[in-house]
């Protein structure tokens, strides 16, 4: 019988998962190409921060997640695909390493930051939220 497996209960566990998931998100032919010029090593310790806030309510995390990813969008654009794929590897990083109730409430966050972040910046269109917003999205 297999050991069973830890829950996530500290910042460490939590760095765990965030070291392991971006070793792998870099690296993915479809999502790897947006990590490119992120400086990872100093970006890790607020995913760190980021979180341990939304896991245990520490008032770690200060920024502005959304905004950092519209800027990025403009750079790179973000597809539903990239979303899904993020969405996948993070699951599978957490069920590596770890299960139980806070491991459970990190893949529905993330499920729900997934949710949230598609369709606040590509749209229920299927269009960048930019494209819309500056009128063009019209057909005339």
């Amino acid at each position: 019988m297999l050991p069973s497996m830890p829950d996530i209960t500290s910042r460490a566990d939590i760095a765990a998962v965030v070291n392991a998931f971006y070793g792998k998100a870099t690296r993915d032919p479809l999502i790897g190409h947006l990590f490119e010029g992120l400086d990872l090593q100093a970006h890790l310790p607020t995913m760190h921060d980021f979180w341990e806030n939304i896991l245990f309510r520490t008032g770690a995390y200060k920024g502005g997640m959304m905004y950092k990813h519209l800027v990025l969008n403009a750079r790179k654009p973000l597809r539903p695909e990239h979303f899904e794929r993020w969405l996948e590897l993070f699951t599978a990083t957490v069920d590596e390493h770890f299960a139980g109730e806070n491991a459970e409430a990190a893949k529905q966050y993330a499920r729900s930051i997934a949710q949230t972040m598609l369709s606040r910046i590509v749209g229920p269109t299927g269009l960048p939220m930019a494209f819309l917003d500056a009128g063009r999205g019209d057909r005339g």
